[in-house]
């Protein structure tokens, strides 16, 4: 599958936007571009009044009837009441704004009723790498420290759920690791090894999950046919699955310094997307990230 399919918008595209702390410029550039090229509705959750921010964009008036500031007297309110909002299904996605990340992180995991079936929630990364065939994602770069084997497990079935959703028939999951076989000394690649053979039991011909693999084998096919490897997915992996966030953050970035990568990012296994950009995330990095919520959610 390829990138841009996953980021085009679309009038057909809906749902109900909460955003926290929504009251900067930045913010509102992506969210009233996406306004612009979508069916979405707004909903503005600050302690500060967006509406002189938004006018000064001088956008239609049809555009602002599909945005709802709500404004607070303390964060605490705030985040009451996009609690139960998004509890009630009133908003249908959630977008961090202009907040830390460690607010963002509580907001989150203070209410466990956000995550499906009360399992575990990680984040992935959509790449669009100029180098190689198709769109690769990538997890957990960003919100996991160091999941154990049996929350990357978790990762491959949020992972597989997801890729279903944006209309994956079959995924390719790749176990990253320093080596490609078996080696005690090598954590990534003893993990590797255990969680390739629970998936093999369950023999779900619609998701393949190898490891441990090397970046370069999981990604480069003429390697694996210039060094003969045996693998179903060698070179041809939709997903990568890093040890860490110590490997994955910096693989990540590397890839979208000086791999010219495009990217578009969400957390994964709540009842609705959530979209966590970095500080540094460029606006069509946003505006990506956005659009592929809302092609989860229509």
């Amino acid at each position: 599958m390829q990138y841009q399919h996953l980021v085009e918008p679309t009038k057909a595209l809906n749902g109900k936007v909460a955003v926290l702390f929504a009251n900067d410029e930045k913010i509102i550039s992506v969210l009233l571009t996406v306004l612009k090229q979508t069916n979405i509705e707004l909903y503005l959750y600050d302690v500060e009044d967006p509406t002189e921010l938004i006018r000064s964009y001088n956008i239609d008036s049809t555009l602002i009837n599909r945005v709802h500031s709500c404004q607070f007297e303390s964060e605490q309110a705030l985040f009451n009441t996009c609690s139960n909002d998004l509890a009630q299904g009133k908003v249908t996605v959630l977008m961090k704004g202009n907040i830390d990340d460690s607010k963002m992180f509580s907001f989150i995991l203070s209410n466990r009723q956000f995550v499906e079936n009360y399992g575990y929630l990680n984040h992935v990364v959509c790449l669009d790498i100029p180098q190689y065939h198709k769109h690769l994602m990538m997890s957990d770069v960003y919100f996991n420290i160091a999941p154990i084997v049996e929350e990357k497990k978790q990762i491959i079935k949020n992972l597989q759920t997801f890729a279903q959703s944006i209309g994956y028939q079959q995924l390719k999951v790749a176990l990253l690791s320093s080596v490609n076989s078996s080696n005690r000394k090598i954590i990534s690649a003893t993990d590797a090894e255990k969680i390739k053979l629970t998936f093999e039991r369950i023999g779900n011909k619609n998701l393949i999950v190898e490891g441990p693999l090397t970046f370069e084998y999981a990604t480069n096919m003429e390697s694996v046919i210039k060094n003969n490897i045996k693998s179903e997915i060698a070179g041809d992996v939709d997903a990568i699955i890093v040890a860490n966030k110590d490997v994955g953050d910096p693989l990540y970035k590397a890839l979208k310094q000086f791999g010219q990568a495009r990217v578009a990012s969400l957390i994964l296994g709540a009842k609705f997307p959530i979209i966590l950009n970095e500080t540094s995330a460029t606006k069509q990095s946003k505006i990506d990230s956005l659009i592929l919520a809302l092609k989860i959610i229509s």
